[in-house]
């Protein structure tokens, strides 16, 4: 059995090998959400300024699950392929600010997970959660690829952080459209037999994310989407982060059971989740009338618009 390190040189010396002499490899660490580190394999050809990072921790997981290694390699090549530019990345699209601001888009982190990245990146806060930015530079149907903006880029950008906001709520609506569906709707289209027990239609769950269901949980600061949701059900909403790449929406006619709900989005983070996925540990609130969303016992709120 091989231990973690052992495994990573060996991935990397065997795609090294595989890929041949034109391919230069690295192993690199990369800090992820909530201070988790993932060890990424990074793969350039020559003339390429740019190139995927294809993280190995989860192979290790595969591998202690008892995949063959062939297999961990042939899933590896195939997913550089998949990924691999096929065209290089125009830098003045990211050192241009005119250009960059275009692409900027936002992403919301918990705020005392990720203090130490903080640090580091412009963000503004919200409620308990952090909304920092990343400049989109490929985008396809399945995903896209980002640069996380650091302090340091804001100087030679020379704008600020609220200026950064402000582009990035618009770019991120209008780059990734948002999907609220109804969970019965997705359960009956992917499963032939619904259980007769499961209450959905006592209590209706609908999922909000974005249309490639990557760090989707940002549609809830879309220009008054909570608002037009909560007057289309004619109900105020619970709202439990589920993860960062979407939150569950439940109609609802008061905050009293924030509590409860609390206690299913903890549950949901024990033991469904890994740790870089979760955003929050608590339900929300959206308030219809006030248009506003809050937290539990009212201790934040939060104008929507």
């Amino acid at each position: 059995m091989l231990k973690y390190n052992e495994f990573l040189n060996t991935v990397k010396s065997e795609i090294s090998e595989r890929l041949g002499e034109n391919h230069e490899i690295h192993i690199q660490s990369f800090p992820k959400n909530n201070g988790i580190v993932y060890d990424g394999l990074v793969i350039f050809q020559p003339k390429q300024n740019i190139s995927p990072t294809i993280y190995l921790n989860p192979y290790y997981h595969w591998y202690l699950d008892g995949v063959p290694m062939e297999d961990i390699y042939e899933s590896i090549i195939s997913t550089y392929h998949e990924r691999n530019p096929q065209k290089n990345f125009d830098t003045t699209e990211f050192t241009d600010y005119e250009k960059a601001k275009q692409n900027i888009i936002a992403k919301l982190i918990n705020y005392e997970k990720n203090k130490e990245l903080l640090e580091r990146v412009p963000h503004v806060k919200y409620l308990d959660l952090a909304v920092v930015f990343q400049c989109l530079v490929n985008k396809a149907e399945d995903g896209f690829a980002t640069i996380l903006i650091h302090n340091h880029h804001l100087d030679f950008w020379n704008v600020n952080a609220q200026q950064l906001y402000r582009a990035a709520l618009v770019n991120t609506e209008n780059l990734l459209s948002f999907e609220c569906e109804n969970l019965e709707t997705l359960l009956q289209e992917h499963m032939q037999d619904i259980p007769s027990n499961l209450p959905l239609s006592e209590c209706p769950v609908y999922i909000l994310t974005n249309h490639v269901k990557l760090n989707g949980a940002t549609t809830i600061l879309y220009d008054g989407l909570l608002k037009r949701i909560s007057d289309t059900l004619k109900q105020d909403l619970m709202i439990l982060p589920s993860s960062l790449h979407e939150v569950l929406l439940i109609p609802v006619d008061e905050p009293d059971k924030i509590n409860m709900f609390t206690q299913i989005v903890k549950e949901v983070n024990e033991t469904q989740l890994s740790d870089d996925e979760i955003l929050s540990d608590h339900a929300y609130y959206f308030s219809r009338k006030m248009k506003q969303l809050l937290m539990p016992e009212n201790e934040v709120v939060w104008n929507v618009g």
